[in-house]
């Protein structure tokens, strides 16, 4: 072997051997079963959804590799933008724990896109960052659900259902509260202030062949607030009065059914009123139970559609004019066939054919 190819393979014999103690070297400052070295880092735990469910997220941070020595200082950044140039939030704070629930208290603004990082530092320097968090778009404040066609909505009533909603604030933030109106030709036809519920009907008729638009203003005890006009107007229309007095079919027929414990009557009285009865009679023609008049012994009915139940509520029955199966006496009827009869005026009376199916 000549000296040169000597030297040649003695080199690459070191070379090999550096290596090899370097890796020796390197390999237990990798997180391995047993090893009390780990790499630095922050880990942001917090919603996940594209739309965040709430204008005050939660987030869960886990601070990791920063020794022992305390307290350690976190600090959250929220921004408009990925890079963090449009800073909505950077708060500081101090911990002995290295997992920390961060509750933030300011809603976020309104259908802005968000992002989030934690950083983390030691009492000794030691420090980490977490990774960006985002983007998470943050729900509107408020929305006006209905009356809230662009197109416009109309009503037969005047007393229509307002209805709306507001993205959920933590506890700590405090609970919304409202304040709405409803404008007509300009000016404001109703004002209620301090809701707390995000519905209201009118306590007073809205006046018929007139569009109005309305708004509701929602704030919070930190002073935060907003408000939002409908998109387009609602009107308000005299319904034209029935033309004729009658007696609908009785529903849920058979009854009782699944949905509902009693059957609902529906009756329409034609322009000028009448005097009306409705009873609840066997096949043998015996009385039952008298279902018109009731307890409040009204009869006499102005023209108009009865036995619907109000805009809005959860039933389209007005449970004045309802058969629960029981006769008079208040004792369950046997099941089988009775008879709705129907008088106006004391006119020819109308007839439907009930089916009880018992209890």
């Amino acid at each position: 072997m000549t000296m040169r190819r000597w030297r040649l393979l003695r080199r690459l014999s070191l070379g090999a051997t550096r290596l090899h103690l370097v890796a020796a070297v390197v390999a237990p400052l990798a997180l391995q079963p047993g090893s009390r070295l780990h790499a630095q880092a922050v880990v942001v735990d917090g919603p996940t959804q594209t739309v965040l469910p709430t204008l005050t997220p939660t987030l869960q941070v886990r601070a990791i590799g920063l020794g022992a020595a305390r307290p350690l200082q976190f600090t959250l950044q929220v921004a408009t933008n990925a890079d963090f140039s449009g800073i909505l939030l950077d708060s500081t704070f101090n911990s002995t724990d290295s997992t920390v629930t961060i509750q933030i208290t300011r809603p976020l603004p309104s259908e802005a896109t968000v992002y989030w990082r934690v950083f983390a530092r030691s009492s000794l320097g030691t420090q980490a960052v977490s990774s960006s968090s985002g983007a998470r778009v943050v729900p509107p404040w408020l929305t006006l659900v209905t009356p809230n066609s662009a197109l416009g909505d109309g009503f037969s009533i005047r007393r229509p259902l307002l209805v709306w909603k507001s993205a959920p604030v933590t506890a700590a933030t405090g609970a919304w509260r409202y304040d709405l109106e409803v404008l007509g030709a300009g000016r404001a036809e109703l004002g209620v202030t301090n809701l707390r519920d995000t519905t209201y009907r009118p306590s007073t008729d809205l006046q018929a062949n007139t569009s109005y638009r309305w708004n509701v203003r929602a704030y919070l005890p930190n002073g935060d607030n907003v408000r939002v006009y409908s998109q387009g107007t609602f009107l308000i229309t005299d319904p034209p009065l029935p033309t004729t007095t009658l007696l609908y079919q009785n529903f849920p027929n058979p009854f009782p059914s699944a949905a509902a414990f009693s059957t609902c009557f529906w009756f329409d009285v034609g322009e000028g009123g009448a005097d009306v009865a409705l009873d609840v009679l066997d096949l043998r023609g015996n009385l039952v139970k008298q279902i018109v008049p009731a307890s409040d012994g009204v009869r006499r009915f102005g023209g108009g559609r009865y036995g619907r139940g109000s805009p809005g509520a959860s039933s389209n029955c007005d449970y004045r004019f309802v058969w629960d199966g029981t006769a008079t006496d208040g004792r369950t009827v046997a099941p089988g066939v009775y008879l709705a009869r129907f008088r106006a005026n004391n006119g020819v009376p109308t007839f439907r054919r009930i089916v009880f199916q018992g209890r």
